[in-house]
This record gives C-alpha cells, sequence and structure tokens, in this order.
C-alpha cells in the first residue's frame, strides 16, 4: 500500500504538485537523514550539505524515478550514496583526520538510529537485529563492514580508509562478516525467544 502511495505522490511531484512533494518529504526526511549521517564518517563531512543536495537532486531528477525498479526510499538512499561518495573524493583531497579521532560513541550512537532501505529490510524486528548487531562488533569490524556494504566503497577503498594494506583488509573484512553473521544469528534467535 505505502509503495503504491508513494508511487502515486512521486507521480504528482513530479508533475509540480506542491503538495505532493512536500508530503514525501515528510514521510522520509528524517528517515534519509539518519541514512545519510550512517554513511559519514569523516568529521569534515556534513551530513546536513549531503541530505540537502541529496533531496535537491531527488527533486530535479523525480521525472526519472522509475517506481518498478525501486521503493522510493531505496532511490533516496541511492542518491545520498552517491552524494557522499562525491563528498569522500573531494575530503580526499584536503589533509585527512585519522580515523581514531572520530569516538566509538558517536559512530554507534548514529547507527543505533539509522534505519536501513525498506527494501532489504522489511520488518523491524530484523531492522533492529542488523543495527544491534552491528553495534556489538568491535569498532574496526563494524566500519569495514559500513564502508563496504552501506557505502559500496571497493575493498582497496575500504583499505585506505583504514590504513590497512590490501590483504590485510581483505582479511579484516572476512573476520568481519563472519562476526557480524554470528552476532545476527544471536540477535536472531533472541527475538525470536521474545
Amino acid at each position: 500500500m505505502r509503495k503504491a502511495n508513494d508511487r502515486a505522490l512521486a507521480g504528482r511531484a513530479a508533475a509540480g504538485q506542491e503538495a505532493a512533494l512536500a508530503e514525501l518529504y515528510d514521510r522520509y526526511a528524517d528517515m534519509l537523514y539518519a541514512f545519510v549521517t550512517q554513511l559519514i564518517r569523516d568529521p569534515r563531512t556534513e551530513a546536513d550539505d549531503i541530505w540537502q543536495e541529496t533531496w535537491l537532486a531527488a527533486i530535479r531528477s523525480l521525472p526519472a524515478y522509475d517506481s518498478r525498479k525501486s521503493g522510493f526510499f531505496t532511490w533516496l538512499c541511492g542518491i545520498a550514496r552517491h552524494k557522499a561518495a562525491d563528498s569522500r573524493r573531494s575530503v580526499a583531497r584536503r589533509p585527512s583526520e585519522p580515523l581514531s579521532s572520530v569516538s566509538d560513541d558517536r559512530s554507534l550512537s548514529l547507527m543505533d538510529r539509522s534505519p536501513l532501505p525498506e527494501s532489504v529490510l522489511e520488518s523491524n524486528a530484523v531492522r533492529a537485529a542488523v543495527i544491534e548487531a552491528l553495534a556489538d562488533l568491535p569498532p574496526g569490524y563494524r566500519r569495514m563492514l559500513v564502508a563496504r556494504y552501506a557505502d559500496g566503497a571497493s575493498v582497496r577503498e575500504a583499505a585506505e580508509m583504514e590504513g590497512k594494506s590490501y590483504k590485510a583488509a581483505e582479511s579484516c573484512l572476512e573476520r568481519a562478516r563472519r562476526a557480524f553473521r554470528r552476532a545476527l544469528n544471536k540477535k536472531m534467535g533472541e527475538a525470536h525467544a521474545e
């Protein structure tokens, strides 16, 4: 029902109906901001800027939105990923600040509130289990998984972000996947027991 409603709203918004655009904005603004904050690891990058650029790009691209390919929120998240990647490339040109300066508490608190795309996680129980499983991982594992799978970074890019060699990053990523799988299985078992 919501996807059909989103499809209709997106069509009306593309046709210039401001009320439809306002309803989409009201529905997804907070969720998108939480998603964007999850993408940002560099304190020099402003989540507000990426969030705003995402909305502007989405408004310009509304006529091209195809609801048969993805849900509206998933489409927004795709735009946000591209904007975050653009921002990372521009930040990479500036002198870098070590990841160790970003507190683990800050990254953990951002993850705890961040919804993931609805096409990937359909139920609140699964979403909560994934977020809790990520939160339980050591910070290095969590950063590698988020960089690789949420941000779409290559293994080489993730290695550079963490200051690791390619082989060390591959190894770390494999251990992180195993640890995440164990943590998620445990969380899902606890969710089913309730």
